[in-house]
């Protein structure tokens, strides 16, 4: 997320500074419970900003995700809609940015979540998630 935001121009990613997002887990939660899962976390709703900072290295990175962003805070709909849908198909479109794992038995994978937007594309494989907690994304001054 850190190469899509610097492949942004100055000028759009100045625009994008200060901005914020709804992220919403609600959905994923029902969606669980509804195909008798289980609940891994509170359903709730959080701003949090559209440009982050990581904590250790200070880069920028998009922090948006069609799975939990669900608008940008003081546009209208329509106009949040437009910007997600661009940012969203700039990072999905840009394949130079993904990595892709051919699953073999033994396969260990490692990124930094901070920096990273994952999806699994195969069923079979089976993924342990280690994640730091109690750390709220936030964005420094530029």
């Amino acid at each position: 997320m850190a190469q899509a935001y610097n492949r942004l121009s100055p000028e759009f990613r100045q625009r994008l500074h200060g901005l914020k997002a709804v992220h919403s887990g609600v959905e994923q939660v029902h969606n669980s419970l509804n195909n008798s899962g289980i609940a891994r976390r509170d359903p709730i709703t959080t701003e949090h900003p559209v440009v982050r900072t990581h904590p250790v290295t200070r880069e920028k990175a998009l922090f948006v995700n069609p799975q939990f962003t669900r608008y940008i805070v003081g546009y209208k709909k329509e106009e949040s809609a437009y910007l997600l849908k661009f940012l969203y198909d700039h990072i999905a479109l840009s394949q130079d940015l993904q990595a892709r794992v051919r699953w073999l038995p033994g396969t260990v994978v490692v990124w930094d979540i901070m920096l990273s937007l994952t999806g699994l594309m195969a069923n079979d494989a089976h993924l342990a998630r280690i994640t730091p907690q109690a750390e709220r994304p936030y964005e420094d001054s530029i």
